[in-house]
């Protein structure tokens, strides 16, 4: 498997993810985020080698791995990701479906009908 870093940082030791598979490094540095067609262009472009198998982890900006987390789950509808647990000193396994999104998504609209909330449902607005 492969594990790819969102954003590769200079200050950043990644080494304990290694043990999930080579790194691969979607972005580095300081990413200029208000250039987001080419950032988008750039993403895609990285994470068309990636498998439903590999791995995600998050790193840097905010708005990178956004991007990143939206593309991957476009492209496979399943994210293994990489957290990192400070309690434990390293870095654990999550998994997210694109299936378990919408699930919770229309469970809190149906839970919050009624209500003066307004859910998002399906794209629609």
């Amino acid at each position: 498997a492969t594990v790819f870093v969102t954003n590769r940082s200079s200050t950043h030791d990644y080494s304990s993810a290694m043990k999930y598979g080579a790194i691969s490094f979607v972005t580095n540095g300081n990413y200029p985020i208000f250039k987001t067609t080419r950032l988008q262009e750039e993403i895609i472009e990285a994470l068309t080698y990636s498998q439903p198998h590999d791995l995600l982890l998050f790193s840097g900006s905010s708005v990178v791995a956004a991007l990143c987390m939206a593309t991957w789950i476009e492209m496979h509808g399943t994210a293994r990701v990489l957290l990192w647990d400070r309690t434990q000193d390293q870095y654990v396994l999550r998994v997210i479906t694109k299936q378990d999104i919408r699930t919770e998504i229309e469970r809190v609209a149906d839970r919050l009908e009624g209500t003066t909330n307004r859910v998002v449902r399906r794209g629609t607005a």
